[in-house]
């Protein structure tokens, strides 16, 4: 058979297993192809099987039109017929199961079409081209050439799959399909074979052997047997191979979706720093920080009267607002309370401006506000207000929870008293209040006139009474702006 003749139905065959799903693969792939990821592999699966069916198409047109170059008529025939045959072969790929191209029903598809090719490929080499021109080659020299060669980039072909199981099928179909075609050769009048063991062939001298072997008569079986064996030999490491890139895939997927989890907390200069680390929280310890915590002013009155979806869009708004503020000043977003949020600086990692991060991203917080409110109010809706209360102290910090779940906490005094200075900006009529002890730390870490620059704005208020305070807490608050 003609090289040119199989060449376009490898490339083609190429395209259509790298399309493949993972469907029936390891735990670690089905956990992978589950969700958003599933249906995505679904519609890829879906656009590359029609993509490779052009591409097999096209391959195969262009080598028909330049066979009548090289193959004398009629014999050309034969080959037109077989690379007819690769077409069909193709066309299967398109052929939907009842729950779609990326079902499980049509995953047949996957098993049966490299067993087309290689069964297909088999054929052409072995069986004559009716039409004559290679009447001079016997069938027995036709497992002497190098015909075994057009199995191997079926098999490295079906690497691109990153599944070792249809690796080793497509192997182990191209050994069966040409044992099976070299035991049909044996079959054949006038054919003899030569097992290359035995007390006969033992008996033999070297050149009886020799005049055997280069009989076009005579089948060397042991030369056929040690083809086999090396395809099964090159398919086990190829699949090794794949084996190995699947898991390194799947780990990287892996990673990539823990970065993603760490980013809906952290900020982004920690979230490398986390995920590569060993024990990226660290054992319970305690720890200096910042805490602050934000809530809508009088949410329950705006959300008595809206619709659930209003009242969901407006929570999603606020959030994103003042999570992109938390992030950009290096925070971390501990949780959603509701209408509010509690938000640290200093963890999981402490850092030298974390009290000037706190107060920064308050102010961050308001402004960010005032754009949303002018928004708001061009389209008629109720101008929000929020209270934002910080503190600077020492907090516990840990994993808390059971065995399925667990969450990275942040406890302690300091915590409870940021949360009632968040409070008491309701009776102060103040958008802000911040502890004395978080002001002297911004002074203590930043430059006189840095630190006053962020401090402007803020006057003393009082010192309050706090529930669970024997002595009153010394504040600073900023008056909230009318609107």
């Amino acid at each position: 058979m003609s090289a040119v003749t199989i060449v376009p139905a490898l490339a083609a065959s190429a395209i259509s297993q790298h399309t493949e799903p993972v469907t029936g693969e390891s735990p670690a792939a089905s956990h992978v192809a589950t969700g958003p990821l599933a249906a995505a592999y679904a519609a890829e699966e879906i656009s590359g099987l029609r993509l490779a069916f052009r591409l097999r198409l096209t391959a195969l047109v262009l080598v028909a039109l330049f066979l009548p170059v090289i193959t004398d008529w009629p014999q050309v025939l034969y080959y037109h017929g077989l690379m007819l045959g690769f077409v069909v072969i193709g066309g299967l790929t398109l052929i939907p199961g009842p729950g779609g191209a990326g079902s499980r029903e049509a995953a047949w598809i996957r098993w049966l079409v490299p067993l087309a090719d290689v069964a297909l490929v088999t054929f052409a080499v072995i069986h004559p081209n009716p039409f004559g021109g290679d009447a001079w080659v016997t069938l027995p020299m036709r497992l002497r050439l190098d015909n075994i060669l057009f199995f191997l980039p079926f098999v490295a072909v079906a690497t691109l799959t990153y599944s070792p199981r249809q690796v080793l099928w497509t192997g182990a179909a191209a050994a069966i399909c040409w044992s099976i075609g070299a035991l049909w050769i044996t079959t054949q009048p006038g054919v003899h074979l030569a097992v290359g063991n035995g007390a006969r062939w033992l008996a033999m001298s070297t050149a009886e052997r020799t005049a055997i072997l280069n009989n076009g008569d005579w089948v060397n079986g042991l030369l056929v047997l040690k083809q086999v064996i090396l395809l099964l030999i090159v398919t086990g490491v190829l699949a090794g191979a794949v084996g190995r890139s699947r898991a390194l895939m799947l780990r990287q997927v892996r990673a990539a979706s823990e970065r993603a989890q760490l980013a809906r907390y952290f900020s982004a200069n920690l979230v490398e720093e986390l995920a590569d680390a060993e024990r990226p929280l660290g054992d319970i310890r305690n720890q200096t920080v910042a805490v602050l915590f934000a809530d809508i002013v009088g949410f329950t009155g705006l959300s008595e009267a809206a619709p659930p979806a209003a009242v969901i869009g407006l929570l999603r708004d606020f959030h994103q607002r003042m999570q992109t503020a938390v992030f950009a000043h290096q925070g971390t977003l501990d949780k959603y309370l509701g209408d509010g949020l509690m938000t640290t600086f200093g963890t999981p990692r402490a850092g030298p401006r974390d009290a000037a991060n706190a107060l920064a991203c308050a102010r961050a917080m308001a402004a960010a506000l005032v754009e949303w409110n002018r928004t708001r109010q061009g389209q008629g809706e109720p101008v929000i207000r929020i209270g934002i209360g910080l503190h600077w102290g020492p907090v516990v910090l840990g994993d808390i929870g059971g065995d399925n779940r667990l969450e990275f906490a942040t406890i302690g005094d300091t915590v409870n008293v940021a949360s009632r200075l968040e409070r008491l900006t309701r009776g102060l009529g103040a958008e802000i209040a911040v502890s004395a002890d978080l002001v002297e730390a911004v002074r203590a870490t930043l430059p006189g006139a840095e630190a006053e620059a962020l401090l402007e704005g803020f006057v003393p208020a009082p010192p309050q009474a706090l529930r669970g305070r024997t002595t009153p807490l010394a504040i600073f608050m900023r008056i909230r702006e009318a609107a």
